[in-house]
């Protein structure tokens, strides 16, 4: 049903191997069960091999308000799957579990991807390279977009000359 491959969004994808329809659940997000003080402390790591230039990914999933998941350890191919600011899947929390479906059809060798939902707080350190029309720039959820046009707003607000 799916397959990994090189992605022109970021490193790795996963893309369909044959059309999937709407509402078509992909696959169970799988990995290793950490508690929040686990996945902040890796996030740190993360953040610091960034900081040194390094490339890091991040494959930690908020599972409820005890727990994340962490595909790097334990996980499936579904940790691959990249974000997009106008993507064609959504992630779905069910009885502890994650799983993926389709939000629409999807056609054979079409990349799947997912809006990460990604909290404010943190846009600066996850830049999106999803090139979606409609692409925010940085991995931040939606309902949190605007923010980011306010930021942009006030960086060109002080580049301009006063009086202006």
């Amino acid at each position: 049903m799916i397959r990994r491959a090189r992605s022109d969004i970021h490193g790795h994808g996963v893309y369909a191997r044959v059309a999937i329809p709407a509402g078509y659940v992909i696959i169970k997000y799988r990995g290793e069960r950490i508690t929040k003080a686990e996945s902040a402390r890796r996030e740190a790591k993360r953040l610091e091999r960034l900081r040194r230039g390094l490339e890091s990914c991040t494959m930690a999933f908020r599972l409820n308000q005890r727990y994340d998941i962490d595909g790097r350890r334990g996980g499936n191919m579904s940790r691959f799957i990249n974000h997009s600011c106008a993507p064609n899947c959504r992630s779905e929390k069910r009885r502890g579990h994650i799983w993926i479906g389709a939000l629409r059809d999807i056609a054979e060798g079409e990349e799947i991807s997912f809006d990460y939902g990604f909290r404010f707080r943190h846009w600066a350190s996850n830049p999106c390279r999803c090139n979606a029309p409609e692409c925010a720039g940085y991995i931040v959820e939606a309902s949190q977009r605007w923010r980011l046009r306010k930021v942009a707003k006030g960086a060109s607000d002080q580049a301009r000359p006063k009086g202006l």
